[in-house]
C-alpha cells in the first residue's frame, strides 16, 4: 500500500536511522550524573561533526515534508517548558550539547524535541489481551509491544495514593483539568520526562494499556487529553476495570482526545474491558472468558457493551450512517486511513476499515492467542511479545521461512542493496517488502518496540501482588523485570533513563546481527526470567503469610527488597550479554582471546 505512510518513510529512512543511530542511543546520558551540563559540554566537543550532520540530515528532511519552521520551534518550546518541570536535567544536558559544538540551542533543542513532527510516526503497539477462562488461574492478562521508535527512553514510575485539595488542578500534556479529590496508588512504564503513563497496574489491580487508531471523528489536536494522560487519569481514578470505562467516557466526552483515535484495554481480576474513543465519542465492550487483540486499528463492530449517547446521531450527521439507524458496526464507520491527519476537515478523511500493516499484526497476535485458549499465562505471553513470526507468503504466492529472525536481520533487508547501485535509480523511493507481522518491533527495527510491558491481575491474591513485568526495548534482546504495586520504593537506574540506556546498548549491538548475536544474549536473560517466575510464587506467599500475621510493614518490605534484587540483576545481565555478545565475536573471526 504506497499510501501508507509506514511504509513510504521507512524505506526512505534506513540511511538517516543509520547514521543517527549512534548519537540518539549514546545521547541520553543527561539523565545519569548530576553535572548534566557538564556532560552536555563534553559530549558537544566530542562529537560536534556527528551532531551537525544529524541536525543537518533533519532539517533538510523538514524542506522534503514541508514542515514549517515557525511551528516546529514553537512545539519545541512547549515541550522545554514540560521538561521544565518535570525533567530539568534534558534541559541542561542539551545546553551544554549547543555550547561545547557551537551548535545553536535552538538547532539541538528541535533535534531532540520535534524529530517526530519532521520524520513523521514509525512503530505504534500490540497487545495481546487474555481473561478468565482463557487464562490459568484465570484474571487478566494485557500484554503490550510499545512501538515508539529506538530513540525513546522509557522509566518506571511509582506513585502512592493522594488526597488532594478542592480546586486542584491536573497538569496534563496539552490542557489542565479539575484534579480528583483521592488518587490511588499505581505502578507504570512511561516515555522518559512525561507525565502520562503507556501502561501500568493500580492498588486495585486494575490495568490499563492504550493503542492507537485512525479516527474519522472530529480530533482535539493538541487541546485534548493525550492518551498516556488517560492511562493515568484511569490508574488514578479506578477501583474497576467498569469504572475505568467510566472514568475514561467521562473526561473524553468534555474534553477530547488530543490527536488521534484511541483504544484503551483496561482489565481488573474480574472483568476486562476494551474502550475505543473517536473524537469526543466512544464504543465499549467487556471481553469475558476469551482471548483478543489489538494492533493500531479499531476493532469493536455493531457487539459493543456501551456507547457513547451520540455515536450514531453523529455519524448520522456526517451522512455515514442513514438517519435512523439505531447500531452501527463501529470499526466500519468510524475507522480512517490516516493515523495523524494534520487538519479537522472530515472531508479529507478516508473511510477504511483494514489497514494492511496493522490488520497483519493483529491476525498474528490472534493466531498466538488462539492457539493457547486456557492456557495463557505471562510466561507463555513473553514469546508471544517475542514473536516475529516465521512464513509469509508473497503477492507472487512464493512462500519464504523467516525462522523467527526478525526481516531486519534477513537476507531478504539487503542493507548492502541499498547502497550498492551499478546504474541511476529511476526512482526516487526504494520498494522495501512489506514483511511486517511479527508483534516484536513489526521485524523492521527501526521502529523499534521501545517497551514491553504484562500486567496481570489475578483472582485470590492480595491487590498489592498486581504485577507488571517490564522489559526495555525489544524484548527479544531485552529482559522482564517484576514490579509489584505494593512496593514502597524502585530503583533509582529504573526511575530514571539509566536502566533503559543499558537495555537499549544490547540492542543497537545486535540491530541488524540477530542470528549472531541472538543466542548470546537470551543466554544471559532466559536463565534469569527462569529464576523470577520460579521465585515469585514462593515471595507471594510470604508476602500472604506476613499480612496475615499483621506485619504490613515487614511485608512491604520483603516485597521491595525482592523486586530491587531483580532490577540489580537484571542490569548485572546486560552486561553478561555484551560479555557473551564479544565472545560470539571473537570465535566468529577466529581472533585469539
Amino acid at each position: 500500500m504506497e499510501r501508507n505512510r509506514f511504509f513510504r518513510q521507512s524505506c526512505l529512512w534506513f540511511t538517516l536511522v543509520a547514521c543517527l543511530l549512534s548519537f540518539v542511543i549514546t545521547s541520553p546520558v543527561f539523565a545519569l550524573g548530576t553535572e548534566n551540563y557538564e556532560q552536555g559540554f563534553r559530549f558537544g566537543q566530542a562529537y560536534k561533526n556527528e551532531i551537525m550532520t544529524n541536525i543537518r540530515e533533519l532539517q533538510d528532511k523538514a524542506v522534503e515534508n514541508k514542515r514549517d519552521p515557525g511551528k516546529l520551534i514553537s512545539y519545541a518550546r512547549r515541550t522545554e517548558n514540560l521538561y521544565e518541570s518535570v525533567l530539568p536535567e534534558k534541559i541542561e544536558w542539551m545546553k551544554g550539547v549547543a555550547d561545547g559544538s557551537g551548535i545553536p540551542y535552538e538547532d539541538v533543542l528541535v533535534f531532540n524535541t520535534a524529530d517526530r513532527m519532521i520524520t513523521g510516526f514509525v512503530g505504534e503497539c500490540t497487545t495481546f489481551i487474555a481473561h478468565g477462562k482463557a487464562v490459568t488461574g484465570g484474571g487478566s492478562i494485557i500484554a503490550k509491544n510499545r512501538d515508539l521508535g529506538f530513540q525513546t527512553l522509557i522509566e518506571i514510575g511509582l506513585h502512592q495514593g493522594a488526597t488532594h485539595p478542592k480546586g486542584a488542578v491536573y497538569k496534563a500534556a496539552y490542557i489542565d483539568i479539575p484534579q480528583s479529590e483521592a488518587t490511588y496508588k499505581f505502578i507504570g512504564s512511561r516515555t522518559a520526562g512525561r507525565w502520562g503513563y503507556g501502561m501500568g497496574i493500580n492498588e486495585h489491580q486494575v490495568a490499563v494499556s492504550d493503542n492507537d487508531a485512525p479516527s474519522r471523528d472530529k480530533l482535539e489536536f493538541k487541546e485534548g487529553l493525550h492518551d498516556n494522560d488517560l492511562v493515568r487519569i484511569v490508574l488514578e481514578r479506578a477501583k474497576t476495570a467498569r469504572e475505568g470505562v467510566d472514568v475514561i467516557a467521562a473526561v473524553v466526552s468534555k474534553y477530547g482526545q488530543a490527536w488521534n483515535g484511541i483504544m484503551f484495554e483496561i482489565g481488573d481480576p474480574e472483568e476486562l474491558w476494551v474502550v475505543e474513543i473517536t473524537g469526543r465519542r466512544w464504543a465499549a465492550k467487556k471481553y469475558t472468558d476469551t482471548v483478543t487483540a489489538r494492533s493500531n486499528q479499531y476493532q469493536i463492530g455493531d457487539d459493543y457493551d456501551l456507547a457513547a449517547p451520540d455515536l450514531v446521531s453523529f455519524a448520522a450527521s456526517q451522512g455515514w450512517v442513514k438517519e435512523g439507524t439505531e447500531k452501527i458496526n463501529f470499526r466500519k464507520v468510524y475507522s480512517a486511513e490516516e493515523l495523524y491527519p494534520e487538519d479537522n476537515d472530515l472531508s479529507k478523511r478516508k473511510n477504511v476499515e483494514k489497514l494492511y500493516n496493522t490488520e497483519m499484526r493483529y491476525q498474528r497476535a490472534m493466531e498466538l492467542l488462539n492457539a493457547n485458549q486456557g492456557k495463557v499465562t505471562p510466561e507463555l505471553v513473553m514469546s508471544m511479545c517475542r514473536d516475529h513470526f516465521d512464513t509469509y507468503t508473497l503477492p507472487s504466492g512464493k512462500t519464504i521461512k523467516m525462522n523467527q529472525v526478525p526481516f531486519y536481520s534477513s537476507e531478504y533487508a539487503d542493507w548492502l542493496g541499498f547502497e550498492w547501485y551499478t546504474t541511476q535509480p529511476e526512482k526516487d523511493e526504494v520498494p522495501c517488502h512489506m514483511y511486517v507481522r511479527g508483534p516484536c518491533s513489526h521485524d523492521l527495527g527501526w521502529g523499534t518496540t521501545s517497551s514491553s510491558g504484562i500486567l496481570v491481575s489475578r483472582p485470590g491474591v492480595s491487590d498489592e501482588l498486581g504485577l507488571m513485568l517490564h522489559a526495555f526495548s525489544p524484548p527479544c534482546n531485552s529482559a522482564y523485570v517484576p514490579f509489584y504495586v505494593g512496593i514502597s520504593d524502585v530503583d533509582k537506574r529504573y526511575t530514571t533513563p539509566e536502566a533503559a540506556v543499558a537495555f537499549q546498548s544490547v540492542m543497537t549491538r545486535a540491530f541488524t546481527k540477530y542470528t549472531l548475536h541472538h543466542d548470546a544474549i537470551r543466554k544471559a536473560f532466559d536463565p534469569y526470567e527462569a529464576g523470577i517466575l520460579k521465585e515469585m510464587p514462593e515471595i507471594e506467599g510470604k508476602f500472604e503469610e506476613l499480612k496475615k500475621a499483621g506485619k504490613q510493614d515487614e511485608a512491604v518490605g520483603m516485597l521491595t527488597s525482592f523486586v530491587k534484587d531483580k532490577c540489580a540483576d537484571a542490569l548485572n545481565q546486560v552486561k553478561a550479554a555484551h560479555d557473551n555478545m564479544t565472545g560470539k565475536i571473537y570465535d566468529k573471526n577466529k581472533w585469539s582471546r
